[in-house]
């Protein structure tokens, strides 16, 4: 892939993806033949924005860990919250999914993206 195409693609990822890996996910982007790029940018990414917006508006009640793809421990905290002990649980559990599944997401759509180029 050209420097050009990669640089398209990194800029549609920069806010959905670690930091940290950014430079990591360029020099594999670098590999890929120009003709796979298509596939490369019809990856659908969760929004980790959304993530939070969830986690503010509904986090005890899990929607932002379904939103993330962890069904299991959003219904965890739908359980809790509908227990009388667990929904103070669930309320300081909200709080710190704040930060998880914002990080979670960005992680999630790194490891989606290395899936498809190792694939390619």
């Amino acid at each position: 892939m050209d420097s050009n195409s990669t640089a398209i693609l990194m800029m549609g990822w920069q806010d959905k993806i670690p930091q940290d890996s950014a430079l990591l996910l360029q020099e594999e982007l670098s590999k890929v033949p120009e003709e796979k790029m298509p596939t490369l940018g019809a990856i659908q990414l969760k929004s980790p924005v959304i993530g939070l917006i969830l986690g503010f508006l509904f986090g005890c009640i899990g929607v932002d860990r379904f939103y993330k793809g962890d069904i299991v421990l959003g219904i965890a905290k739908l359980v809790l919250t509908i227990s009388y002990f667990g929904l103070i649980i669930s309320g300081i559990w909200s709080i710190i999914d704040l930060f998880l599944v914002w990080k979670g997401i960005k992680k999630d759509n790194f490891n989606k993206i290395q899936s498809a180029i190792s694939t390619l």
